[in-house]
């Protein structure tokens, strides 16, 4: 057994160092193999090109729907109904929402830090626990099309779908911004040390225990301490204080759905740990990814007051 491993292990190692340091080892026809992820030839122009800018899948078709709960590093196991797929007169809007977002992105942040498939369907799970919108480890997200989240807006005019309606943009960046904190390359230098250490939600379980009341009175004293907590150490909300991640998080969906002069007025202008961690945030971005988030949600903001 020992030789039969060795042997292998030999032969793996000649073929690595046949390689020069800028190729890669690719499938082969010669060997069988098949190239797995990505669009296939017959699939939609738009999701090629998509592709091929963005290294980002958005996935529209299946036939089993064990291909929408099987990720390639994980499986939703409690999902018991699986997934249907999306009428074909959906498609269209779809590739409209999602190429408008990432037009608000930088395309050197989407390559490097966003999850690797966005998968669009009819619907997810079903009866009882119907989810509208569900985070598949690191590198999927499922989205429903159109989607029923309460107070989402049917799909009027696709094109400016995105801008439109506020209660599904939010729920899609707040959903995807939690990904992007964990897929990040590497944390923020200095982000974290601009506010207070996290405490793993330490204080603000204190506060929720200590205001344990639902009276209008009770939930006003929690909200406010919960507020003080957020201004004081730097957070968006005082969840913010469980983690970095969550901290992140919170900052990303922020930035790319509302504009600098409201950031500024209920954010910034309240709490100067907010404010030198929203200077890091931003600066970072530009420099490393090039990426002007706040552009995202000025012009966000802007369309948005502009349908109202």
């Amino acid at each position: 057994m020992k030789k039969i491993f060795s042997i292998g292990l030999v032969s793996m190692l000649l073929l690595a160092s046949s390689c020069t340091k800028n190729e890669s080892i690719n499938s082969s026809e010669s060997f069988g193999f098949q190239e797995r992820f990505g669009p296939k030839e017959e699939e939609l122009p738009a999701v090629k090109e998509m592709f091929k800018t963005y290294d980002l899948w958005l996935r529209l078709n299946f036939k089993d729907p064990k291909e929408v709960t099987n990720s390639i590093l994980v499986q939703d196991v409690n999902n018991r109904y699986g997934a249907t797929p999306m009428d074909d007169k959906a498609k269209p809007s779809a590739i409209m929402f999602v190429d408008t977002l990432l037009h608000n992105v930088s395309t050197d942040f989407v390559r490097r830090v966003f999850p690797r498939e966005f998968f669009f369907v009819k619907t997810y799970n079903g009866s009882w626990w119907k989810q509208d919108i569900y985070v598949l480890g690191r590198s999927r997200l499922i989205v429903c099309w159109p989607n029923e989240r309460l107070n989402t807006q049917p799909i009027t005019v696709p094109e400016t779908h995105y801008y439109q309606d506020s209660v599904l943009t939010r729920m899609v960046w707040g959903n995807l911004s939690g990904m992007l904190a964990q897929r990040m390359e590497g944390k923020v230098p200095g982000f974290e040390a601009a506010g207070m250490p996290y405490d793993n939600g330490k204080a603000l379980d204190e506060i929720n225990k200590n205001f344990p009341g639902n009276s209008d009175e009770d939930i006003e004293a929690r909200n406010r301490e919960v507020s003080k907590l957020a201004a004081e150490r730097g957070y968006i909300s005082g969840s913010g204080s469980r983690g970095y991640e969550v901290d992140l998080g919170q900052w990303f969906s922020l930035l790319t759905t509302e504009s600098y002069q409201n950031i500024k007025k209920v954010y910034l202008d309240t709490s100067e740990k907010r404010t030198a961690k929203y200077k890091i945030l931003t600066d970072f971005l530009k420099k490393e990814y090039h990426w002007d988030i706040q552009a995202a949600g000025n012009k966000y903001r802007q369309k948005l007051n502009s349908f109202n």
